[in-house]
Parts: structure tokens; C-alpha cells; sequence
């Protein structure tokens, strides 16, 4: 893939998960992806790392039904051939409590053939705790 062709996928993708849009998504996750987001398992218990397109689907249908997204921002896409790096503002509502989340994250991806074979996410794992507790943590 093309530089152009890998940062228009990324958008796509990110605009299907932003829309909740599975079938597109699917389309885009090879069979065997290797999927990590970190993030406080705390929060999180379903996510972490994944390997292959069902793990990563419940992993993504985990997500959906512990928290609501209300804004799915990405600043920006930097791609190189097949792979890219990506900045989203991320905003979000977590379900049990009704606080709402608001965190960025970092993403980087790695096409083959037009399909998502790698997928590493970062957020501020720390800030991302002390926003679902509802409290400020000493340190």
C-alpha cells in the first residue's frame, strides 16, 4: 500500500468505529491480526492484547458495552507505505457511573494487502484511572 491509500484506510476504519459501523470495520482486520491497546486492565478487563479478527471484535463489543463514545476526533493520520500513526480526541461515557472520560489516544498501524495485520493503542493510562474513579490519585 501507498502512503495515500494507507492513511485513507486508517480514516475509514476510524470512521466506521466511530459510526459503530462492525461490517465496515471487518472488512478492514485481516484474520490474524495482532491487536494491543494499553490501558489499565482495571478499567478495561476485556482489552489488552488480541490476536486474530473475533478476539478483537469482542474486545471492541467489551468496550461498547461498558462505555457510550460521544466524540471521536482524529487530529491527525502520518503515513508511511503501510503503516501509519494516528492522534484521536477521544470522548466517552462510562455506562455504570454516567462520568464522562474524555482521553487521547495514539494508534499505530500496519496494512497488508489492504488489511489491518498490527494495531498498537496508547492513552494516558494514569489520567485515563483517575477519570472513570472520579478522583484525583496522590502519588
Amino acid at each position: 500500500m501507498d502512503s495515500d491509500t494507507t492513511r485513507a484506510a486508517v480514516l475509514d476504519l476510524q470512521d466506521a468505529f466511530r459510526h459503530g459501523d462492525y461490517e465496515r470495520l471487518a472488512k478492514y482486520y485481516d484474520d490474524d491480526v495482532d491487536w494491543v491497546f494499553h490501558v489499565p486492565k482495571s478499567i478495561f478487563p476485556d482489552v489488552g492484547r488480541r490476536h486474530g479478527k473475533v478476539a478483537v471484535f469482542q474486545a471492541l463489543a467489551a468496550i461498547n458495552e461498558n462505555f457510550r463514545f460521544e466524540r471521536h476526533v482524529t487530529e491527525f493520520v502520518i503515513a508511511d507505505g503501510p503503516r501509519a500513526a494516528s492522534l484521536a480526541d477521544v470522548t466517552m461515557v462510562q455506562r455504570a457511573t454516567g462520568r464522562t472520560i474524555r482521553l487521547r489516544v495514539a494508534g499505530f498501524h500496519h496494512f497488508r494487502d489492504g488489511r489491518l495485520i498490527e494495531y498498537r493503542g496508547f492513552t494516558d493510562s494514569f489520567d485515563l484511572v483517575e477519570q472513570a474513579i472520579g478522583k484525583h490519585i496522590d502519588v
